[in-house]
């Protein structure tokens, strides 16, 4: 595990207490929870990311199509 220390203005640090208290979870539960849940978010907001996330080596393979059909190869570099 791994500590931070964070200042937050009164009235978010209010906010955040009383979502721990409804989410029934510490703090640092919360916090966790909520990157989390940003990074879930921001995979669907990639539509490549989104769309590909599970299949990299169909990436891959697209990749290679379009350098290809580019006329780039490996040794271009």
């Amino acid at each position: 595990m791994e500590k931070i220390e964070i200042e937050l203005d009164r009235l978010t640090f209010e906010r955040a207490k009383t979502l721990a208290i409804v989410n029934q979870s510490t703090l640092s539960e919360l916090i966790s929870h909520v990157i989390e849940r940003l990074s879930e978010v921001q995979k669907k907001n990639d539509p490549l990311m989104g769309l590909y996330a599970d299949v990299t080596e169909i990436v891959d393979e697209i990749v290679a199509e379009a350098m290809e059909k580019r006329g780039y190869t490996g040794s271009d570099e």
